[in-house]
């Protein structure tokens, strides 16, 4: 199967895995337009995915064209006294703006390191090992659509309003100008957010077949199986199963270290996004104050377009925030889940080389400790929405209580 002229495995791509295979293909092709991939596929040699000139000519334009046209228009702005921060779009499309040319720098100075990582993931075997469910995975297909395409559309339906109440003699096009920063600026956010949405399910489809092993290795210890089954049997089944979940144990070290590869690649960009997400809420907030405040205590009328447009922008960035904490936080359950399962298998009368399988496995989930830490700043788990909750109350209080005490300086 080829899409673009681009087949990704050398071996025959079948089942499920041709889904995955014409996302891939179809994402590294977005990647190489927005000039985020300077890496050309191949069949030859043993690298897959080889640096090329030309690309990294082409992202060089790219990087040199965006910055030009959007730092310029930063810097009219500001001359011309309209760099105005309360406004949530232009907030938004600044902060962007800078995290795009950052990824878009940052991307060429990696690309031979992006290539040896990805020229060494066997996806697509692993995939064809590991029966995933169609359910599964068609709805985590839904959730990465939803916020690849969705969470972007909302936001040109924002633009496109907004447009058209503040300058309606303009067409709606010219809002994919203020769009396009936030695509390019998010865009490797949702290669991570995809890849470990892959990671997710060939986790669960692990530990499903750990689980049914623990069934029957806890089976075949009963004492009517050992009267029902020869001593020969029941060495030669043990011994078949030990070999099964050696296999499960490469490919769970496979799986842990190619997630923690991949997010040292893209730790700065996952940072750099972090920080506009917990700015952006901040500055929402305060901004719904701000509108509120003004209606009561200034006694203007009450702007509620600009609330409705600011809380779009708003809510964008809580669920931007929430699905990659919630789904960091899976992963980690799932790997901790292994451990569990482990724990869970009676090998006090199973052969030897069952019982050196088991311990080895025990060993590896201990010794790996697989965490999700950017740049070795903090964890990524369900406790860190709470923490940046929790900054975004306390920046936010102390904004208002300034603005307050202004007001009534007044």
């Amino acid at each position: 199967m080829a899409l673009f002229g681009i087949r990704l495995s050398r071996k025959p791509i079948r089942g499920k895995a041709r889904l995955v295979h014409a996302l891939l293909v179809t994402n590294i092709f977005m990647l190489t337009l927005l000039g985020l991939f300077s890496n050309r596929f191949t069949l030859r040699g043993r690298n897959r995915f080889i640096f090329s000139r030309k690309y990294l000519a082409y992202a060089m334009l790219v990087t040199i064209v965006f910055t030009s046209i959007y730092v310029r228009q930063m810097y009219l702005d500001y001359t011309t006294a309209q760099l105005n921060l309360r406004d949530a779009v232009k907030l938004y499309s600044y902060m962007n703006i800078t995290v795009a040319i950052i990824n878009l720098i940052t991307q060429m100075l990696m690309s031979k390191s992006v290539a040896r990582m990805m020229s060494n993931v066997p996806l697509f075997e692993t995939l064809s090992s590991i029966q995933i469910d169609t359910r599964t995975i068609m709805t985590s297909v839904l959730m990465a659509l939803i916020k690849v395409l969705g969470f972007p559309f909302v936001l040109e339906v924002a633009l496109i309003v907004q447009q058209k109440r503040n300058e309606p003699h303009l067409k709606w096009t010219w809002t994919l100008y203020n769009l396009f920063p936030m695509v390019i600026s998010n865009y490797l956010n949702n290669c991570y957010f995809g890849a470990m949405i892959i990671a997710k399910n060939m986790l669960e489809a692990l530990n499903a077949k750990l689980k049914l092993q623990v069934q029957q290795v806890n089976l075949m210890q009963h004492e009517d199986n050992k009267k029902l089954y020869s001593k020969y049997y029941r060495i030669q089944r043990f011994c078949t199963m030990a070999d099964e979940l050696d296999d499960l144990l490469a490919k769970y070290k496979m799986i842990c270290s190619q997630s923690t590869d991949y997010m040292a690649l893209m730790s700065l960009s996952i940072v750099l996004s972090l920080i506009c997400h917990l700015l952006g809420i901040t500055v929402g907030c305060y901004n719904q104050y701000y509108t509120i405040a003004e209606s009561v205590i200034g006694k203007k009328p009450y702007d509620a377009f600009g609330a409705f447009i600011n809380l779009v922008f708003l809510t964008i960035s809580i669920l931007e925030l929430t699905l990659l904490t919630y789904l960091s936080n899976d992963v980690l359950t799932e790997t901790r889940l292994t451990g569990i399962i482990l724990q869970e298998m009676n090998v006090h009368e199973a052969d030897w080389r069952y019982q050196q399988s088991v311990h080895t496995f025990t060993l590896q989930v201990v010794t790996i400790k697989y965490r999700i830490k950017p740049m070795g700043l903090f964890e990524i788990d369900i406790s860190l929405i709470n923490s940046m909750l929790s900054a975004v109350a306390s920046f936010t209080l102390i904004l208002v209580q300034s603005d307050l005490s202004q007001r009534f300086k007044q």
